[in-house]
């Protein structure tokens, strides 16, 4: 019994880092703030023509969530027909958050969200670096939490076939 507690432990923390939304699942359109801009709009309406999409939810003073971020704009400038945006979850604060922009290379909108139920639609749950792709329909194709090598590369190599040419 004593191996029981820290081991249910572990697995709950191992299970609470996945993201929520699946495979098969839809990106929803909901309001958001673009931080740099001010402008308030629908961020996946917006990215409709768009032949794939990219979301990632995070933290402000998460440092490894801007580092996936800093992989996205790499990504995000490889593939034009690749809409990013990424929503800071735990501040309104838009200067902070545009310096934190600015300070890693992150071009692609930087928002937070303006509907209250925005959690409901993307059951990101608080998980930082919780990260979405969908195809151009809308529907997700691929879901991780936080931009590991071994994640990074199933990503890189999930684009690479749905955007080339």
């Amino acid at each position: 019994m004593k191996y029981f507690l820290p081991s249910f432990s572990l697995m709950t923390l191992v299970f609470s880092a996945h993201a929520s939304l699946q495979q098969g699942d839809s990106l929803t359109p909901y309001e958001v703030k673009n931080t740099r801009t001010g402008d308030t709009y629908c961020q996946v309406c917006a990215y409709g023509g768009k032949a794939g999409k990219l979301v990632a939810f995070g933290k402000l003073g998460d440092a490894a969530f801007w580092g996936d971020l800093e992989q996205l704009q790499a990504l995000a400038a490889k593939y034009p027909k690749l809409g990013v945006f990424a929503q800071v979850i735990d501040s309104q604060d838009a200067e902070a958050i545009k310096a934190e922009a600015a300070k890693h290379g992150v071009k692609f909108p930087v928002v937070v969200a303006v509907e209250q139920d925005w959690d409901e639609k993307y059951q990101v749950k608080g998980v930082s670096r919780t990260i979405y792709y969908a195809g151009k329909d809308n529907e997700i194709q691929w879901t991780t939490v936080g931009l590991e090598t071994a994640s990074a590369q199933k990503l890189a190599e999930k684009l690479s076939v749905d955007l080339a040419g």
